[in-house]
């Protein structure tokens, strides 16, 4: 009956101390859980985003540097994007021809973002796909500042993780 005993108390004793150390443990690395800390505080833009040039205003207005970084092609995306370098960090905004356009296209995206009409997506970071007026908008990273501005000026992601 001693061994049985002694060997509940340790058993006991051991669990105690595993359940301490996983409740002591950090977050995983890589996680991007944004703390409050991190999320800019910035108003809402007082004029809709509606295409490139009000994204632009609109994110500067939010206090991000904002530098275009030259045309992008994706094959899921009939027009030509541009790249919009907000805080040094590529943002893709797609221009359509009309508001129709975007939002239809923008029907296209999977609600995970993994897929786009036909073509199935290997993302390098995790998509958010916003879409405002005539503009699709695709930042594909995780940088918290980044995401906070694109949902304050653009509004919600509609598509992405």
């Amino acid at each position: 009956m001693k061994r049985y005993v002694s060997f509940s108390l340790v058993g006991l004793g051991l669990l105690a101390a595993l359940s301490a150390a996983c409740a002591s443990t950090p977050a995983l690395a890589g996680s991007t859980r944004p703390t409050q800390a991190t999320v800019p505080t910035a108003a809402p833009h007082s004029h809709p985003v509606t295409d490139y040039a009000s994204l632009v205003s609109a994110l500067q207005a939010a206090g991000a540097t904002v530098v275009p970084g030259g045309a992008i092609q994706q094959p899921f995306f009939s027009p030509t994007g541009q790249v919009a370098k907000v805080n040094g960090t590529d943002v893709q905004v797609f221009e359509f021809a009309d508001a129709a356009s975007a939002k239809a296209a923008a029907q296209t995206v999977a609600k995970d973002g993994g897929s786009v009409g036909t073509s199935m997506v290997s993302w390098v970071e995790l998509p958010h796909f916003h879409q405002a007026g005539k503009i699709i908008v695709l930042y594909v990273g995780s940088d918290a500042s980044i995401l906070a501005m694109l949902k304050t000026t653009v509004g919600p992601q509609f598509a992405g993780r």
